[in-house]
């Protein structure tokens, strides 16, 4: 949200944000995406709802919440922008939505929907998105998904921080062999993205009621992804590794404590079956057709997007 409000107004847009919190640099409309009088208010007057807003939590007791902010949320954002009469609808997706612990490799958009899935998370971003595309012609209003990679880059909030306090408390140690690929995608080149979908959404268009992944470089090895972070915060170099099946006996057992626990738990736990599988299992993806139907390259470098994110990483 920040990076693409940030990337609007560099564009001289006019932007609006409703948000938990105010901010004193852009209009603000403080509340819930839940309340239907707040989204009425935030959709009043606007011409295209950028819906970023998720709960992104692996905590097994925290469903309800998950289902109320992802799921409910998006339908009173969906009858609030068709009520004011918005004409343009993207959602910020992830590539969950398709994934169930298996191996994926070069996914594309042939994929269908994960019949089960390993966490709520995934679960209510397809139940999310499939809301979203389905409102697509309702009203006269178009909509989109971007299935968004693994987000990184600066104000992150969870993936590099998590991951690094983590190997504060533990140490750097690999999960699985080291030959499985995940897909990330750079803040700055999926607020690009987000911006290109709208520019070519219509109800005529080839953007409306379909849905996107959104990656910029090549996949790795997760654990290969964070030693630049690691190294640069300091915290030393990868120790060793623990076997993936280890790990998702790790993750497994975990769960089992939250589930029966976890109302005494606030933080995420360390492990569950998601993110073994995620960091295991060949978890890639390529964005050919956001390429072809509205033009998405990355616009920032791989390079650059390192070091973007190294800068901040030191300051934390």
């Amino acid at each position: 949200g920040r990076a693409l409000v940030s990337l609007l107004r560099s564009q001289d847009r006019d932007v609006r944000v409703l948000d938990l919190i105010a901010h004193p640099d852009v209009p603000t409309i403080v509340g819930d995406i839940c309340d239907p009088s707040v989204a009425a208010k935030a959709c009043d007057g606007v011409d295209v709802v950028f819906h970023t807003v998720a709960i992104v939590t692996q905590h097994p007791r925290k469903t309800p919440l998950i289902r109320r902010v992802n799921v409910a949320g998006t339908q009173v954002m969906l009858d609030a922008a068709q009520a004011a009469g918005v004409r343009r609808f993207v959602f910020t997706s992830s590539i969950d939505v398709v994934f169930d612990g298996s191996d994926i490799s070069a996914g594309d958009e042939s994929l269908p929907y994960a019949e089960r899935f390993l966490d709520a998370y995934g679960r209510s971003k397809a139940d999310a998105e499939r809301l979203v595309l389905a409102a697509n012609g309702q009203a006269g209003m178009a909509t989109t998904a971007l299935r968004a990679a693994g987000i990184f880059g600066p104000h992150d909030q969870h993936r590099l921080p998590v991951a690094l306090a983590y190997i504060r408390r533990n140490g750097f140690v690999r999960l699985g062999d080291g030959g499985a690929r995940f897909s990330h995608v750079y803040v700055d080149n999926l607020a690009h993205a987000h911006v290109l979908a709208a520019e070519a959404l219509t109800l005529q268009s080839a953007v409306a009621g379909q849905a996107y992944f959104i990656t910029d470089h090549k996949p790795t090895n997760f654990f290969d992804f964070l030693r630049p972070y690691v190294e640069a915060a300091g915290l030393g170099s990868l120790k060793g590794s623990i076997p993936g099946w280890v790990a998702w006996g790790l993750g497994c057992a975990f769960e089992g404590v939250y589930i029966g626990f976890g109302r005494f738990l606030s933080v995420d736990p360390v492990m569950t079956r998601y993110t073994v599988a995620a960091v295991c299992r060949d978890f890639w993806f390529v964005h050919d057709k956001a390429t072809r139907d509205f033009g998405y390259e990355p616009v920032v470098s791989e390079d650059d997007a390192l070091q973007r994110t190294l800068a901040w990483v030191r300051t934390l």
